[in-house]
């Protein structure tokens, strides 16, 4: 765990919090600090970047409609919205040394009683801006929430991509994760 989050107190559901605004560290000019709610414009930059500019970029045509929303920059706004007002949300920011954004992941702790691996951490929003990609960011920004995981007592993270994110993928195997669930879809015309 980061020294600076090492001996903040525990919220009611066993994550640890701090002052969030609190550097959680500084390697090779990039800096990750939790976010608070005056982060708001950023990570809604960092949410858009993520699921419209990377989206369209990578989403085949035939798929598209599959991940269309009506008033897509509202879901987007209430997606950020409550994702700061969670009290369960981790929010990690990635920025250069001058403040510049580089990325952020969000996640959060799930707790099933009835699975043998109990507590979970879900691995929710994972982006790195293009400029920043294959220099360690997205690394160093899943390496500090999987240290939050474990000191909520995590047994097990959870993570989900888009099948043709192949990116993400490649990045999630050289962190270690497997893949175990493969969801399908159907449309259904008239």
């Amino acid at each position: 765990m980061s020294a600076s989050l090492a001996s903040a107190p525990e919220s009611s559901v066993g994550l640890p919090f701090g002052a969030p605004t609190r550097m959680l560290g500084d390697m090779n000019g990039v800096e990750l600090r939790r976010a608070t709610s005056a982060d708001r414009s950023l990570v809604h930059f960092l949410h858009r970047t993520l699921y419209v500019e990377y989206a369209q970029e990578i989403t085949p045509e035939k798929l598209a409609p599959f991940f269309a929303w009506r008033d897509f920059e509202r879901v987007l706004r209430d997606d950020v919205d409550s994702l700061l007002a969670r009290p369960d949300a981790l929010i990690v920011l990635a920025e250069s040394g001058a403040g510049e954004p580089l990325g952020y992941i969000t996640g959060h702790v799930e707790t099933e009683p009835r699975r043998l691996l109990s507590r979970r951490g879900v691995v929710e929003e994972w982006c790195v801006l293009p400029e920043a990609r294959g220099k360690g960011v997205g690394r160093r920004l899943y390496g500090e929430l999987e240290q939050l995981f474990r000191g909520a007592g995590c047994q097990v993270v959870e993570s989900e991509t888009w099948p043709f994110n192949e990116g993400a993928r490649a990045a999630h195997a050289a962190m270690g994760f497997s893949e175990v669930k493969i969801r399908f879809e159907k449309r259904l015309e008239d």
